[in-house]
């Protein structure tokens, strides 16, 4: 006789099968399919070109673009944007025409191609022309070059970048009357007591001219008596116009006593036009002072009970020895 299974079992055993469904369809989705997984090292060089230029001047640039990857070939679009800069850490973001107003680039830009096809290990060239506009208006203007990866057959493609290997960023200074000042926002050291070294710096630059800066700062430090102790150079990089960037350095040292000045000196533009800034700070061993102190009150204590314990015991000895005396002489009286 056929007995069939009793209808728990059966409910059992499909839950048990959709569960196993799912479970599958979970990890399907969340791994990538092999043929899409891509390490992709794309490198664009230089990162960043300066440029200086007179109305009406035409420039030839050349970007390098490697492709370092073992299997994959890119296909690239190659587009130009215009970028500005509003954050202190100098972070590009990339902007419309309409929208980056008095320091718009893009529309000056030729490229002699808007995709490159690069095999494995392999490297190519974009040739970009600069046609800078009669009417260009002196100071600074910005835009990219930028290389977009376009996946074949409108699949995704797992591609690792970052900022400074997807494109190449343009400064143009336009030759005129070319306003150049800048101020130091804030300087600064991690606090105002150090017990030990090394001391910290941090320094905040605005830039209020027309066209990016790069100031060569370095901060000297001075001991109580006026000497130079050293002379700190902090790092260097582009400050893009009315915008801040904060530099720091450190001051490698260990031991120190007392109070310190530490000036802050900013050299930017062709003209070597220079902002200064001076703060005070003191590095004082306070808990090895405390210590020493204390072991010195304690030697200075030890010192005094040891010299009253000796003049003590002299003003016992002199007693005695006068006390002796009086006997012999009483002892002398007698016999006579």
């Amino acid at each position: 006789m056929l007995r069939l299974p009793h209808p728990t079992q059966v409910a059992i055993r499909r839950i048990r099968h959709i569960g196993l469904i799912c479970l599958i369809g979970l990890i399907t989705s969340v791994l990538p399919p092999k043929a899409l997984a891509a390490d992709v090292s794309l490198v664009v060089s230089p990162p960043r070109f300066d440029v200086a230029g007179n109305p009406g001047e035409t420039i030839q640039k050349i970007i390098k673009v490697t492709n370092n990857s073992a299997t994959q070939t890119l296909n690239l679009k190659a587009f130009v944007k215009d970028f500005i800069v509003q954050d202190d850490m100098g972070t590009p973001v990339p902007v419309s025409v309409t929208a980056s107003g008095r320091y718009f680039a893009s529309p000056w830009f030729t490229l002699d191609r808007s995709s490159l096809t690069i095999p494995p290990k392999s490297e190519d060239q974009l040739i970009v022309l600069i046609q800078v506009p009669r009417d260009a208006l002196p100071g600074g203007h910005y835009a990219g070059v930028f290389f977009q990866p376009v996946p074949e057959g409108g699949l995704k493609t797992t591609v690792s970048y970052t900022a400074s290997q997807v494109g190449s960023l343009f400064g143009i200074t336009v030759a005129g009357n070319v306003k150049y000042n800048a101020i130091i926002k804030d300087f600064s050291v991690g606090k105002n007591l150090y017990e030990f070294g090394p001391v910290d710096f941090q320094a905040t630059i605005e830039n209020q001219s027309d066209t990016h800066i790069s100031p060569k700062a370095d901060v000297k430090v001075y001991d109580m008596l006026g000497r130079q102790l050293t002379d700190l150079s902090l790092d260097s990089v582009n400050i893009f116009p009315f915008t801040s960037r904060t530099i720091a350095g450190r001051w490698e040292t260990v031991w120190g006593l007392g109070r310190y000045t530490a000036t802050l000196t900013a050299a930017y533009g062709p003209n070597g036009a220079v902002a200064t800034r001076t703060i005070l700070f003191w590095i004082l061993p306070y808990k090895l002072m405390t210590a020493l102190g204390v072991i010195l009150l304690v030697l200075i204590a030890v010192f005094i009970l040891i010299r009253r314990h000796i003049l003590h015991r002299e003003d016992k000895r002199d007693d005695e020895i006068d006390e002796l005396k009086r006997k012999i002489v009483e002892l002398e009286n007698k016999n006579r």
